[in-house]
């Protein structure tokens, strides 16, 4: 049986792309279906293989799942919570009930190293300020999901980002202007860098 191996994120259609915690704070941006979701699951795992410590929190199961099929050989290296009693910070990822608002503010509290670790909070529009104001001044996280119907998204568009990425091009107004994309294609803006980002499916 082959095991899947890691998807790949591909810049202006040639190399192979690594965004690594000096690219954070990261903002990804998408309508659904256009290729954000997968986008930001790729981002993560790579920067988990390449031996980044995660905090993992989205609204929905199947970006975990997916997640844990591009790391497949290292689950023992995640752990999945879904209360504070289960926080363990030996686990190089920590995966959050999907959608538990409550235990991912906890969870900020609670951890120790949790300014060493990159956290994802991924479906931005689902979830309240309470969520946004906690990790307001974090420099290692990744937000993701359609800002326009984010509550936050007068917030998160005054923060400074050293790493955008559309898939569409939002209402809210970001210091980078996106070209005309095809779907799931996206316009990466990294200090100053620009260009196209695909993911390369490799399972």
């Amino acid at each position: 049986m082959k095991i899947p191996m890691a998807d790949k994120i591909v810049f202006n259609d040639s190399e192979e792309y690594h965004i690594g915690e000096e690219g954070l704070p990261c903002l990804i941006t998408y309508a659904e279906k256009t290729g954000g979701s997968h986008f930001t699951v790729t981002l993560v795992t790579d920067l988990f293989l390449r031996g980044s410590k995660i905090l993992f929190l989205t609204a929905y199961p199947m970006a975990k799942d997916d997640f844990l099929q591009q790391i497949q050989g290292s689950e023992t290296k995640t752990a999945y919570v879904t209360n504070t009693d289960q926080l363990n910070t030996n686990a190089q990822a920590i995966i959050l009930e999907s959608g538990n608002e409550e235990l991912f503010l906890n969870a900020i509290k609670q951890l120790d190293d949790v300014h060493n670790r990159v956290v994802l909070i991924k479906n931005i529009e689902v979830f309240s300020s309470a969520v946004f104001d906690t990790c307001e001044s974090f420099q290692k996280v990744i937000l993701s999901g359609n800002i326009d119907q984010c509550i936050a998204r007068e917030q998160i568009s005054e923060k400074k980002f050293k790493t955008i990425v559309m898939f569409t091009r939002p209402v809210t107004p970001l210091p980078v202007e996106p070209p005309t994309l095809e779907k799931y294609v996206g316009y990466l803006w990294s200090n100053g860098q620009k260009g196209l980002v695909t993911t390369r499916v490799e399972h």
